[in-house]
């Protein structure tokens, strides 16, 4: 095989290895847990689709929930303490009473609500 043919089957390999995984996003592990326990401490729930989820009183203490969707999700009484919630999506999200102590909201701002 010449160096032309060799680098243009690296490149659909290294294309195929890069759309077979999820790069940036949930760990389907984490979602599980959330689901099963209602506690998910420290998970890794990026870009995960939460929507209309009922997380009512939820640990999700510093939780990475960045860019994750969590419109028309029941929030209430959740421990969002330390989360990141960069870029999520919370149209429709009953956070009452939920714990936001430094927390980030999805506009980057930091809230101290429930310390």
């Amino acid at each position: 095989m010449n160096k032309l043919s060799m680098l243009v089957v690296h490149i659909c390999l290294l294309s195929m290895v890069g759309f077979s995984g999820q790069v940036g996003a949930y760990d389907e592990k984490d979602v599980e847990k959330l689901k099963a326990t209602g506690n998910c401490q420290k998970c890794d729930l990026r870009e995960a689709n939460l929507k209309g989820a009922n997380l009512e009183g939820a640990k999700l203490w510093q939780a990475n929930l960045e860019g994750a969707n969590l419109s028309g999700a029941k929030l209430e009484g959740a421990d969002l303490g330390g989360a990141n919630l960069t870029g999520a999506k919370l149209e429709g999200a009953n956070l009452e009473g939920a714990k936001l102590c430094r927390t980030t909201m999805p506009d980057g701002t930091m809230v101290n609500s429930g310390c």
